[in-house]
């Protein structure tokens, strides 16, 4: 894939980057099943690696193509990523699926689901999601997208949630949510995330 526009913008924004443009690796995904009383959840946790940092930022390009401000934009998120840093960058998030509606779990039930998703997010961070290692500088971007528990997808339902998803991945080591959507962090020489 060659793009001569995106390429003389990131030129012209001093980013030099001969590496081809990749598609996105595919998204790995594992499989957790907590089980309560009253039903079960699933949750995915997953990994989306890109190839190249120049492949994470086209499609940021492609989709803001005319916008007046995509120069910035493009630039803003060179520099939040590292762009000249030989380091790597990948999204991830979870996504669930229910046995049954939400609401229908208890909130005892909900807590000790929660607790043991942090827990084992917290590890798979730490120890490799989906069999990738973490490295040193390695960027994580992270969209918390998805619904209030128990309200459907509504505007304000998706806001709630998105604000709640949001303050779980500070948890994690994730920085503020930026006007792109997402969140960043980064390891550091000890593998520990800290937020971009």
């Amino acid at each position: 894939m060659y793009d001569i526009e995106f390429e003389n913008l990131l030129k012209e924004l001093g980013y030099q980057d001969n590496l081809q443009l990749h598609p996105q690796e595919e998204k790995r995904i594992h499989q957790v099943i907590y089980k309560c009383p009253s039903g079960e959840m699933s949750i995915y946790t997953f990994i989306i690696l890109y190839k190249t940092k120049k492949s994470y930022l086209y499609p940021e390009y492609f989709h803001n193509k005319d916008a007046p401000d995509l120069k910035e934009k493009i630039k803003t998120l060179a520099e939040r990523i590292y762009f000249n840093e030989k380091t790597r960058v990948a999204e991830v998030g979870w996504e669930v699926v229910y046995s049954k509606n939400p609401d229908e779990f208890s909130l005892g039930e909900r807590k000790k689901i929660l607790y043991s998703f942090i827990k084992d997010t917290y590890n798979h961070l730490e120890n490799g999601m989906v069999k990738t290692n973490p490295q040193v500088g390695d960027i994580l971007a992270a969209n918390p997208y998805g619904p209030k528990i128990n309200d459907g997808f509504t505007e304000k339902s998706l806001e709630i949630g998105k604000y709640q998803r949001a303050l779980l991945a500070k948890k994690f080591g994730f920085g503020q949510l930026y006007d792109d959507g997402f969140q960043y962090a980064r390891y550091d020489e000890n593998l520990i995330l800290h937020p971009i």
